[in-house]
């Protein structure tokens, strides 16, 4: 009992180290995933939307306002934190530093939330390596509020899989999935694992349910109110596969657009089906040999990764997603690498880590219960190898990936020269600053100089 209780503590000692250097590991890799000129310009919604309507109707009013059809809460909350007090000239670079801190605490809850589905170590640090290293993330996905709502969905399953041990953990992992369903409606999706947890035996689990379908019912009820432009309509089922193939599968290990095409141009979807055997290996080893809540978890990563690329491009479905129709020939006119395929890349390739646990933790009872560790030693040299593997590839397409961000000036000499016009004997009535990839914001002099700290 005594060696167990040691061991136990010694556990802990390291899971708690871990969740620190992940979380200070993983801002800093997403901090520097950019150049440094990139953090200067804002993404999107960021600027004309958040920070908009926060100067316009009041940070706090417009907490739970919808925007293209359904909440936003992190991001709005994170707007009204800081609104009395960031200086405008900064805000761009206040807001990747933010993002990458939520990443890397992103990184730590899929850490944590995995322990009882992935008890092998290193398979959930693989996780978290996975959260920050995702190659497609640098496009427009990392340091931004608009695109936060991607790792709420990849949060969601391990999140809703979870078993707290207190009622206290329960408590706090309730507000979190509240704010994740809050912020991203495509979680919504993972309602259907909940017929699988109202046991008894999961009493502690369902403050964490209640908020899910508290926030889940708020996030459908915001689509139904609050519309949003509509799509083209549903896209072919074969122009949707091509285009997960082409958007999820391929970017997890290569996500610049033109190398990725070049790809396409000389094999067709040949990579993407080589990249593609390894995850479905792994699929079918979670499916046969893993637990029952393992072999939950894998459907679930499996289908949330389909329907995740599915309703997004879905949604905003064009002639550049119609892949079958148009064909790979003219893959210049189709869209490659989109965002879409973010929290999908995670969601998928999250099976490998977690088949590697399966094969180390029943090779360690095997050998428990024959008497020898060869066999789990070299289950455990083979699946850190995989796990090293996986961590390697994102690693090395991360130094192949570009932002789109420097399509506008940098946001900070902007501000200055608009400060500048505001104070000149002749100010105008508005001012206009640069938001990437293609927006801006316009503000009256008073409301810009009232951002000056």
């Amino acid at each position: 009992m005594a060696v167990r209780q040691v061991r136990t503590r010694a556990r802990s000692w390291i899971e708690g180290f871990a969740l620190i250097l992940i979380v200070g590991i993983g801002a800093w890799i997403t901090w520097v995933r950019v150049p440094a000129d990139h953090r200067r310009r804002p993404w999107a919604e960021d600027a004309n939307i958040f920070l908009d309507e926060a100067i316009r109707d009041g940070a706090w009013n417009v907490i739970v306002h919808g925007y293209a059809g359904y909440q936003h809460l992190v991001p709005r909350l994170v707007i009204a934190a800081i609104y009395p007090f960031f200086d405008i000239v900064r805000y761009p670079m206040l807001i990747f530093a933010i993002c990458s801190v939520l990443t890397g605490l992103a990184a730590a809850a899929v850490f944590w939330l995995s322990r009882d589905l992935l008890p092998w170590l290193p398979a959930r640090l693989t996780l978290a390596a996975i959260t920050v290293l995702l190659p497609l993330a640098t496009q427009e996905t990392i340091g931004n509020l608009a695109d936060l709502h991607t790792y709420a969905m990849w949060i969601m399953p391990w999140l809703l899989l979870y078993r707290p041990r207190r009622w206290a953990t329960s408590a706090g992992w309730a507000i979190v999935a509240f704010l994740l369903v809050m912020t991203e409606i495509q979680s919504v999706f993972f309602i259907w694992l909940l017929p699988f947890r109202l046991r008894k035996t999961e009493a502690r689990s369902y403050p964490v349910f209640a908020a899910f379908l508290i926030g889940s019912a708020w996030q459908v009820v915001t689509a139904v109110l609050v519309k949003r432009p509509p799509g083209e309509g549903p896209l072919s089922i074969a122009s949707t596969f091509i285009g997960w193939m082409i958007n999820t599968v391929i970017p997890l290990v290569e996500a610049d657009p033109d190398t990725v095409r070049s790809i396409i141009r000389a094999s067709g979807l040949l990579v993407a089906w080589v990249i593609l055997l390894p995850i479905v290996a792994a699929s079918v080893v979670a499916l046969w040999k893993g637990s029952s809540q393992q072999r939950l978890l894998t459907v679930a990563l499996l289908l949330g990764s389909a329907a995740t690329y599915t309703s997004s491009a879905w949604a905003n479905s064009a002639d550049w997603f119609r892949y079958a129709e148009v064909g790979l020939d003219h893959i210049q006119i189709l869209v490659v690498n989109i965002r879409y395929g973010v929290a999908a890349g995670m969601l998928l390739s999250a099976v490998i880590p977690l088949a590697v646990s399966i094969l180390v933790v029943r090779a360690r009872r095997s050998s428990r219960a024959a008497g020898s560790t060869r066999r789990a030693a070299i289950t455990a040299v083979v699946g850190a190898i995989c796990c090293t593997a996986v961590v390697a590839v994102m690693w090395h397409g991360c130094l192949n990936t570009f932002s789109l961000r420097d399509t506008v000036a940098e946001w900070p000499s902007a501000v200055v020269a608009a400060t500048a016009e505001c104070r000149s004997p002749a100010p105008p009535l508005h001012v206009t600053l640069p938001v990437a990839p293609v927006r801006s914001l316009t503000l009256s002099c008073a409301e810009l100089l009232s951002l000056q700290r």
